[in-house]
């Protein structure tokens, strides 16, 4: 099960200064806030739109959203789904349009199912996952060729978009670390998620938040295992908006840069 094209950029990213860079502005280092603690659960409804930029062009457009809460292999579950599609003069040249979707245990907070479906280029994929977390192993199988694989998982493991929302809602502070084993391929890393710094970011047209950064370190076998350095900034507030992705070093590519470009339906914050 490979998770390829511009939603793996985006996804697997979960991975001071002062200028503009491309749409957004990173404002130096602050201690004039603190990192809120996180939120109690996720906020059903939620959307988030990005833009991706390659080069100064628009390459793409990217959805999260966190759609309802149903019932998945007999749990509570969030059901989240993430899109990515290219813009349409890049499509000419290679048409990305990808969704994958992760049932979250409203409880445990791992995942119960992961689907996708992807066509980029002449690539076509239908597939699925079911993570049976306290039997240690999870099933996939392709609705394509109808090839099935069982294989064994570590306990409370995460997949490639629920770890995200897995980050959201634990606790951070500068110099600390989240880890997760996350399942991605049908191999099992761990996943560090180094809080480095806190900053204010500005997006322009979008807004200013007071937001913290994100590098993710994925661990094999003792080794860290990427093949680009990624950081990522989110909201310090409860709500832990996915605000901002960097990617450099990508092999013949290069950097792209992600910004959040719309908010809807978000649960505001609370008065003290």
């Amino acid at each position: 099960m490979k998770v390829r094209g511009l939603l793996a950029l985006i996804l697997i990213l979960l991975m001071s200064g002062c200028g503009w860079s491309g749409k957004y502005r990173i404002i130096g280092g602050s201690d004039e806030f603190e990192i809120a603690p996180p939120p109690e659960k996720l906020s059903i409804g939620e959307k988030f739109t990005y833009k991706a930029e390659w080069l100064g062009m628009d390459v793409g457009i990217a959805t999260l959203s966190v759609t309802e809460i149903t019932e998945r292999n007999g749990r509570q579950v969030y059901k989240i789904v993430a899109t990515a599609q290219t813009t349409p003069i890049i499509s000419k040249i290679y048409k990305v349009e990808d969704e994958i979707i992760t049932y979250l245990d409203t409880e445990e907070l791992y995942p119960v199912r992961f689907e996708k479906k992807q066509r980029e280029g002449g690539y076509r994929s239908d597939e699925y996952i079911d993570f049976y977390q306290k039997e240690g192993k999870a099933i996939y199988f392709s609705r394509l060729n109808h090839e099935k694989k069982e294989y064994s998982i570590p306990n409370n493991v995460q997949d490639v978009l629920s770890c995200m929302y897995y980050l959201r809602l634990q606790d951070a502070d500068v110099g600390t670390s989240v880890f997760a084993d996350v399942n991605l391929d049908e191999k099992n890393y761990l996943l560090e998620a180094k809080v480095h710094g806190k900053n204010f970011i500005k997006i322009k047209d979008v807004g200013e938040w007071e937001a913290f950064m994100v590098e993710p370190l994925p661990w094999f076998q003792g080794k860290i295992k990427r093949k680009a350095r990624a950081t990522m900034w989110f909201s310090a507030d409860e709500r832990r908006i996915p605000l901002l992705m960097i990617t450099k070093g990508i092999p013949f590519v290069g950097s792209i840069t992600i910004t959040l470009q719309k908010v809807e339906n978000l649960h505001p914050v609370p008065s003290p």
